[in-house]
């Protein structure tokens, strides 16, 4: 059997795609920061606030892909481990043939969601009934044609080609910007915006599927390939994926519903802005972890503990520094940043920033532990505690908002992030590496606290002696704070032993160069 795996390292590979994707992220922002009052002053409050409206429900058909999506990963890495080219033929066949069958599902259920469920949405006019069932309706071939083509980003993500699917993302949001600046200044809404966008990414979709025949070209799809056994070995463990992504959609997606349903589609415009700008903070310090699951799945599959520690505490500690050196100076210079970006009239969406802001940074900070649980056979728990999770966040958002409004849906969804994944899932971490709670506290969260004491100093020195009023000086604040923050987790943060090893993998992934053995089994 040949060896599938890129001739690499897997910190080399982190490396290069933890950079690529935060070009991407960089690439995202702009655009976001540029478009969204662009796109709000073009098309109103009200028509902003229902497409925010129909991409939120619409977002649940996301949830026909049942998990399989990490569950291909999973599989598809777990035969490269293995050196198994037909193996990873006949996953990618099978569920080739599987996610067609979902794809046309999901359309199904865009006509039935436009014919019945958008007429009787409260707080709807007849006009934009009929603008709303348009967009479900193209939104909704967007989701099914994409289904077929997950096989494809499952290929080049278990290979470990990060850096080739970020260029191509970036293309991809580059070119949709461009329509929509073009779309909108020609005096057009809706009706129009929404296809040509959906256009350019179905377009996408070509890139990504030779994308992968690049990092894999033995990939071959064949309906003859399509395998029972690997269909159920892959339902086992997605089934409970399914779970926890049932269990995300409700805890963020259903915000905006709730919003809509309880306070109008003005109101759902304000709370996009305070989640787009929790997103933004997510995104910004999470792209790490967006990378570990197959590598988890990889030393998982050669029972490697030790390694997996490793990862485990390395991992926590980077993302928990990277989270903060965000968040801090955000929190601080929140009021300034909404009021630069989207003017005073959305100040009312600070409260609600606030509480979701609190979120990520729990969410972030353990991600590198969900991973652990996940490629390691606790995958059960995880989805069972996030389907927990969810539950209270619904029950908790429609008891808020009635009192407290915006704020109040936010913390119907902070409160059950920051329980379950500090009260159940980090113990449960702990107990399957052996890794006991006060060396974990010690190794990984206090080396990031640490420089949140002289962060905070300067961005409240900031915000006090130096204003910003413009939104080039707030971001320039707020990087000011990060690097502050940055410095000090360096400098006295880390061990020098761990900031040794840090700078090595940074120095190998620059060069290309592959790392010595010793050096990736010690750091994960």
């Amino acid at each position: 059997m040949m060896a599938l795996r890129p001739g690499r390292s897997t910190a080399v590979n982190l490396a290069t795609g933890t950079a690529t994707r935060y070009l991407l992220l960089a690439v995202n922002i702009g655009i976001g920061i540029w478009l969204m009052p662009f796109s709000v002053g073009h098309l109103g409050k009200s028509e902003y606030g229902l497409w925010m409206l129909v991409v939120s429900m619409t977002a649940y058909f996301q949830l026909f892909d049942l998990g399989y999506g990490n569950g291909l990963v999973r599989q598809i890495t777990d035969a490269d481990a293995r050196g198994d080219e037909r193996a990873i033929n006949e996953v990618v066949s099978t569920f080739a043939v599987v996610y067609t069958a979902i794809g046309a599902a999901a359309l199904l259920a865009s006509a039935a969601l436009a014919a019945w469920i958008v007429p009787r949405f409260p707080n709807l006019t007849a006009d934009q009934v009929g603008t709303a069932q348009w967009v479900t309706v193209v939104l909704g071939i967007r989701i099914a044609v994409g289904f077929p083509m997950t096989v494809f980003g499952a290929v080049t993500t278990s290979r470990q080609y990060f850096a080739l699917s970020s260029s191509i993302a970036i293309a991809v949001s580059l070119l949709v910007a461009l329509v929509t600046y073009l779309v909108l200044e020609a005096g057009y809404g809706l009706r129009v915006l929404v296809p040509a966008t959906t256009a350019v990414n179905l377009l996408a979709y070509v890139a990504y599927a030779r994308a992968a025949r690049f990092a894999f070209p033995g990939l071959r799809l064949a309906p003859s390939l399509f395998s029972r056994r690997h269909l159920r070995e892959v339902t086992s463990y997605s089934f409970y994926v399914f779970l926890i992504t049932v269990a995300a959609h409700l805890g963020f997606n259903l915000d905006n519903v709730v919003v809509g349903a309880f306070m109008g589609t003005s109101a759902v415009a304000v709370y996009a802005v305070a989640s787009r700008i929790a997103d933004y903070q997510r995104q910004l310090s999470n792209q790490f972890n967006g990378l570990l699951f197959p590598v988890v799945v990889g030393l998982g599959a050669q029972n490697d503990r030790a390694r997996l520690r490793a990862t485990m505490l390395h991992g926590t500690r980077l993302a928990l520094g990277l989270v903060l050196a965000v968040t801090i100076g955000l929190l601080v210079m929140a009021p300034p940043l909404v009021r630069a970006w989207m003017g005073p009239t959305f100040e009312d969406s600070l409260a609600p920033l606030y509480g979701l802001a609190i979120a990520s940074v729990v969410l972030v900070a353990l991600g590198p532990i969900g991973n652990i649980l996940l490629g390691t056979g606790r995958h059960r728990l995880v989805a069972f505690s996030s389907l927990g999770e969810a539950l209270l966040n619904v029950g908790l958002s429609l008891l808020l908002v009635r009192r407290w409004g915006l704020a109040g849906v936010a913390a119907g969804t902070a409160i059950p992030v920051v329980a379950m994944n500090l009260l159940v899932l980090l113990p449960a971490a702990c107990r399957s590496l052996d890794i006991r709670p006060g060396r974990f506290i010690r190794e990984a969260a206090a080396p990031a606290l640490l420089p949140a004491i002289p962060a905070l100093a300067v961005a409240a020195g900031l915000r006090l002696y130096v204003p910003a009023v413009s939104l080039l000086a707030v971001a320039a604040e707020c990087a000011l704070v990060g690097l502050v923050y940055l410095a000090g987790f360096v400098s006295f943060g880390l061990a020098a032993g761990d900031r040794r090893q840090y700078m090595s993998y940074i120095r190998r992934a620059a060069g290309g160069a592959r790392p010595p053995v010793a050096a990736v089994q010690s750091g994960g």
